[in-house]
């Protein structure tokens, strides 16, 4: 053999092995690529579960408070209607932990997805600022909306960026003393085809040594006036993480400016062109008119197989001389509806044996019960298209709303006391 050949074979053979331990590589890698995915999907699975399951005992202890204020009534010392709110308030601050940590955790996973759609400006803030009003007019706080009359509508996420007013208008409220200003701030800049929305507050303030940290999630600056620390609320420290990232999904960004001692700037940069057109924006609360009932009988129809909740939720409805009926398992939800003609259902997702929403698909599918309203109770986050599509009418988050159930009851049947 010639030290030709000899040379060939032997880069035949370098190159052989070569693709050999490629191929070995890439089984590797695909290997560990389908254990990051399933860890993946195992991370997901959780985060629901989670959800469900914080939330679902959340409903019950939020309830059960308010349920128990209304039927002492009068009889409560203030010292109890003290200890009251303050299991209200540590509820309400668990539920915005929960939802943060869920909330950014899909963020940082890549699995939250937007609903671009246009959203008309000034009921966007209108909406948020209402979210606000209560604790700002305790503290005397005056709000106020200055809005650019070119910006009517933009491209967004109706949900996510109402989520990221508000956060941005309570912190603001939370940090500006008695008798102060908060306010919205809408401008556009065509030329660089931007809408800016500004929370800006008279309040504390920010050091500039804490400006970089604003955005950490679980890091919480304390403002301070004269060297008092002044931070009348607690919070999550992922809010203000959360809103940044929601915005940056949007391709846009917030900006802060802030002095110690006289107050914060806030601006929520968002993509804006000026044909951006206004469209109705779905609303989520209850319609102005109800289709009508067909006979149906004022009875409610409990969906939910949490002892806790449906303790809760029987109560409040029997307070209010509700009659309800409760099925504990998907067939036996179905069997009542079927049977017992109730005038609205609220129907839990979980269900044993037969989930809420697989119900709800055959109710939909039975003649004389396409009309028949349905109320999902759900502890999920970002389902409302699955949710919608189940052929629901109404969607009530846990921990349930008891106002937002109070205007289902009304809108259906009157209560009675």
């Amino acid at each position: 053999m010639s030290s030709e050949n000899a040379q060939l074979h032997a880069q035949i053979d370098t190159l052989t092995a070569q693709l050999a331990h490629y191929r070995q590589r890439v089984a590797e890698l695909t290997a560990a690529n389908q254990e990051l995915e399933s860890a993946a999907k195992i991370k997901d699975d959780l985060l629901a579960t989670m959800g469900h399951e914080l939330r679902t005992p959340l409903n019950a202890v939020l309830s059960l408070s308010r349920i128990l204020q209304e039927q002492l009534g009068q009889t409560l010392s203030e010292r109890q209607r003290e200890s009251f709110r303050v299991i209200e308030a540590s509820g309400q601050h668990l539920l915005e932990l929960i939802n943060d940590i869920l909330d950014l955790s899909k963020l940082q996973a890549g699995k939250m997805l937007l609903k671009i759609e246009s959203v008309d400006v000034e009921p966007l803030c209108a909406a948020a600022v209402d979210i606000v009003r209560q604790p700002a007019e305790q503290k005397q706080i005056q709000l106020s909306v200055q809005h650019d009359s070119r910006v009517r509508a933009i491209q967004a996420d109706q949900l996510r960026i109402k989520q990221v007013l508000v956060n941005l208008l309570s912190n603001a409220v939370k940090f500006t003393p008695m008798g102060g200003a908060v306010g919205i701030e809408i401008t556009s800049d065509a030329e660089q085809g931007q809408a800016r929305f500004t929370v800006w507050d008279t309040g504390v303030g920010i050091a500039a040594s804490d400006l970089p940290n604003l955005f950490k999630p679980f890091v919480q600056i304390e403002n301070q006036i004269d060297n008092t620390v002044h931070q009348p609320h607690a919070g999550t420290g992922l809010g203000l993480a959360l809103s940044q990232r929601l915005v940056r999904q949007h391709g846009g960004d917030i900006l802060v400016e802030s002095t110690p001692g006289v107050g914060s700037r806030f601006t929520v940069v968002l993509p804006w062109r000026m044909s951006d057109a206004p469209t109705q924006i779905d609303q989520a609360t209850v319609p102005a008119s109800a289709p009508p009932i067909n006979n149906r009988r004022q009875l409610v129809l409990l969906a939910e197989d949490n002892e806790a909740n449906i303790f809760a939720l029987s109560q409040y409805l029997e307070m209010y001389g509700m009659p309800v009926i409760v099925a504990r398992t998907g067939p036996d939800a179905l069997t009542l509806a079927q049977t017992e003609n109730p005038g609205l259902v609220l129907m839990d997702i979980n269900l044993p044996r037969l989930d809420g929403l697989e119900v709800i698909r055959r109710l939909r599918a039975t003649e004389g019960f396409a009309d028949l309203p349905i109320a999902v109770i759900t502890a999920l986050s970002g389902d409302s298209d699955r949710l919608r599509d189940s052929g629901a009418n109404h969607f009530l988050s846990k921990p349930i709303d008891l106002d937002k159930l109070d205007q289902l009851l009304e809108h259906y049947f009157a209560k009675t006391n």
